[in-house]
């Protein structure tokens, strides 16, 4: 097939795919709104009815009906977005309200649809109200969400905002890089991107000012100017700080927005032109490499090679899946946010991807051959890991070095994995772990299996990377030891798991 035959056939994928997505019934955002409040249900664990999103909103029940069936149709953009906002729905999922009731999309390019997907993304951790939003609208010098003509009539109360802002600003400090580490570790728990502060400075009528802090993962405190004595709160959620609810939410997503922005290099490859690591991954020992195809870089691919069990598996991609290997699934997602796990094609051998050459186009010939040269140089890659991990010369944890800089002994694991009490520990005058009552443990995993862990399991657990009791106990349940150079030789480790 030629290239003006593959672009001819590309125009008419996607106008077809255009064609297939413009095929919207009349019934389907009353299916789209029943899916999400399923979801809603699901997520807050509550019996959340239709006919409450109508009372957030303050519309009478059967005029709801009749917009959510479109047996009569809205014409107000903006009761679409509070519908969705109070279907805690996200910016993606908004914009497929939108579309279903055939309306503009969000999009970043206008301030106010800027400020609403930020708030709409923030709704799945912290509510906010239609009278909130609008506040948070207002404030900001942008329109009120315009739902209804005829909303119920009734005297709404809007909530008090006694301040004025009178500076904002973002402050970092950097600790340690997510990728890399000074403990000599292809992986460790001590990674951490950095310290990240988000600050308020907030006037109470001329009378009080007060310091409002905030940062991404969580820690959020307020102090009070003048002070009176040493007057410092700290609160655990937004939720729970009153009047300072709203200053808070804009602090935390201030600081998760700098946090993402100083993290994003770290998501590609292409800024480190090749990287390499070990860890362990559902209970299953992977080493993983991941480059670019520098050879053509306008395909924009990446090359993952996954070893596992045995295997080599070489994944091309049109995007960095690097961190996804190395940091859990819950960092991923809190710090770069969900990504399908799709990869565009793989191989788990030079013979198949010979065989993908031969079943291909001519001119896919050139472009599939080099994945040959890209699965060798990476099982190369890999390989050498592997005798440096079976050797000593290279570590996921490196326990030793820990010790060295931070830890005062190994038995600062058990501190680590919260064991103090369950290993009968005793303390120096400075609270320092200096002995333990028994050599080993029994835990309860989550499976009721129960395991016999002594302070060298834990050890050789942290040494692998394991962060909780509950992943050193199936390990070693399901692998039997802990030993890398028996782990890491080929058809000695379990079989695959799903």
């Amino acid at each position: 097939m030629n290239n003006e035959q593959q672009t001819k056939n590309l125009v008419f994928s996607k106008e077809q795919d255009f064609s297939d997505r413009t095929k919207v019934t009349k019934q389907s955002f009353s299916l789209f709104f029943d899916r999400m409040l399923k979801k809603l249900k699901e997520h807050t664990g509550q019996a959340i009815s239709k006919k409450d999103i109508a009372d957030m909103l303050d519309i009478d029940y059967e005029l709801f009906r009749h917009y959510v069936n479109k047996s009569k149709v809205l014409k107000k953009r903006d009761c679409i977005i509070a519908i969705c906002a109070m279907l805690q729905a996200d910016t993606s999922d908004t914009n497929d309200g939108l579309y279903y009731y055939d309306m503009e999309e969000l999009n970043d390019y206008d301030p106010r649809d800027e400020m609403l997907m930020d708030i709409l993304d923030e709704q799945t951790k912290y509510f906010l109200t239609i009278d909130e939003i609008n506040q948070k609208l207002s404030g900001k010098f942008f329109p009120e969400l315009d739902i209804i003509d005829h909303r119920k009539k009734k005297d709404i109360i809007k909530p008090e905002y006694p301040f004025r802002v009178i500076k904002t600003s973002v402050e970092c400090r950097t600790d340690e890089l997510i990728y890399g580490d000074p403990y000599d570790s292809l992986d460790t728990s001590y990674k951490r991107l950095c310290r990240i502060y988000a600050f308020m400075w907030l006037d109470d009528n001329g009378r009080k000012g007060y310091e409002l802090c905030a940062e991404p993962d969580g820690f959020l405190s307020c102090t009070e100017y003048p002070m009176r004595g040493e007057w410092y709160h700290k609160y655990d959620s937004p939720e729970n700080s009153g009047i300072f609810k709203n200053c808070f939410i804009e602090l935390q997503r201030r600081a998760m927005a700098e946090k993402k922005r100083i993290a994003e290099p770290l998501n590609d490859t292409r800024n480190y032109h090749e990287r390499i690591s070990a860890k362990v991954i559902k209970n299953e020992l992977h080493v993983f490499y991941e480059t670019y195809n520098y050879t053509v870089p306008e395909l924009g691919e990446y090359y993952l090679m996954d070893y596992v069990n045995g295997e080599y598996t070489l994944y091309v991609s049109h995007k960095s899946r690097f961190m996804r290997y190395y940091l859990s699934e819950q960092e991923y997602l809190d710090l770069f946010g969900k990504i399908p796990d799709k990869y565009d094609e793989h191989y788990s051998s030079v013979e198949q991807i010979e065989n993908a050459i031969a079943s291909v186009s001519m001119d896919r010939k050139e472009i599939i051959r080099l994945r040959v040269r890209a699965y060798l140089s990476a099982k190369d890659k890999i390989n050498s890991l592997i005798d440096k991990l079976r050797s000593g010369m290279a570590h996921i944890c490196n326990l030793k070095r820990i010790i060295e800089t931070s830890f005062n002994s190994n038995l600062d694991v058990l501190s680590y994995y919260h064991v103090k009490d369950d290993f009968q520990c005793t303390y120096d005058e400075y609270g320092e772990i200096v002995g333990v009552g028994v050599d080993s443990a029994v835990f309860t995993l989550s499976d009721e299996s129960h395991i016999d862990l002594s302070i060298e399991d834990l050890c050789a657990g942290f040494e692998l990377g394991l962060s909780t009791i509950e992943e050193v106990g199936a390990f070693l349940i399901t692998h039997k030891t802990f030993d890398l150079a028996e782990l890491l030789t080929m058809g000695l480790v379990s079989p695959k798991s799903d």
